[in-house]
């Protein structure tokens, strides 16, 4: 029994849990079924085993409410925050761009154009606050 082929080895007996560690139930009533999926889905758990379990041994857990107004609202606002962030990346740069390498002629053109990001930055910070102005109003 030197040179056993992987074929020829002696199979493992595979390891099994003790019977009372696992369980099982069921919830026979249909009400009580779509009660404990819509608590599972407010949970915010993974799982729904590891939502049963933090309901059995009492742990704490969180429950998420979404409101489809305030999703919209934070969708608009992140859009307008990376608005402003490319708008402030594009002035950081030419700003370094006129302090390092061109003639004042060219600085005037760039500063124009500092001119109108330095607008389009003013019209988005506008924006933000009409959207969270009419978001305080729907939300009263």
């Amino acid at each position: 029994m030197k040179n056993q082929s992987p074929m020829n080895r002696p199979k493992k007996t595979p390891v099994h849990p003790p019977k009372w560690d696992a369980f099982h139930f069921r919830l026979p009533d249909s009400r009580d079924q779509l009660r404990l999926i819509e608590l599972f889905k407010r949970s915010g758990a993974r799982t729904k085993t590891e939502y049963i379990r933090a309901r059995i041994l009492d742990e704490h857990f969180r429950v998420v409410t979404v409101d489809k107004s305030r999703e919209d609202f934070a969708r608009r606002l992140t859009e307008f925050s990376a608005a402003l962030n490319k708008i402030g990346v594009l002035y950081n740069q030419a700003v370094r761009a006129i302090n390092t390498y061109h003639s004042s002629k060219t600085a005037i053109v760039m500063l124009r154009k500092l001119e109108g990001y330095a607008a389009d930055i003013h019209r988005l910070q506008e924006r933000v606050i009409a959207l969270t102005e009419s978001f305080r109003t729907i939300d009263r």
